[in-house]
């Protein structure tokens, strides 16, 4: 018998990190935001082109039904790269991100695949002031240059820019 826990078990220290700034507003339509979603077990469900179709018809149907405003997204075989605003009187980001995620999963699985469409959590990354927006979401639309998967970032047909950079 042991005291003070269960010594058969020692604590590793693994733990979830956290990703999210605790304190941090992620209703804020002041901010940009630089989101990456990883498909889930480094799979490359996008290279379907038909479910690639379908995800990006669903980040504008989103920006279109005002859900967020994109400024610039880019589908790569696995993972998604999006730069957002929210709307005010909408959801958070972590909000919209999320039903973003459930809804393209459904979608896959109209597709023959199982489970999660998605890792668990996602990355994101809040522009700073001094930031050149325009110069990350150029960045952002040479991802598949930069793969090689094609010679110009306007030959890739899973990316974009919605919405206009806010002045």
């Amino acid at each position: 018998m042991t005291t003070g826990g269960d010594r058969r078990w020692p604590d590793l220290g693994w733990r979830r990190k956290r990703l999210r700034l605790p304190s941090f507003d992620y209703c804020d339509p002041h901010h940009i935001y630089f989101v990456t979603l990883c498909a889930r077990h480094q799979s490359v469900p996008f290279s379907n082109p038909s479910l690639a179709n379908q995800v990006t018809e669903a980040i504008l149907f989103r920006a279109a039904r005002g859900d967020w405003h994109a400024y610039a997204y880019c589908l790569m075989p696995d993972h998604l790269h999006l730069a957002l605003t929210p709307v005010p009187d909408k959801d958070s980001v972590s909000k919209s991100i999320q039903g973003f995620k459930t809804w393209t999963t459904r979608l896959a699985w109209q597709h023959g695949l199982q489970g999660a469409l998605w890792q668990r959590s996602y990355y994101d990354h809040i522009a700073r002031r001094d930031e050149d927006v325009r110069a990350i979401c150029m960045y952002i639309l040479a991802n598949p240059v930069r793969k090689g998967l094609v010679d110009s970032p306007e030959a890739w047909p899973y990316s974009g820019t919605p919405d206009p950079l806010p002045a």
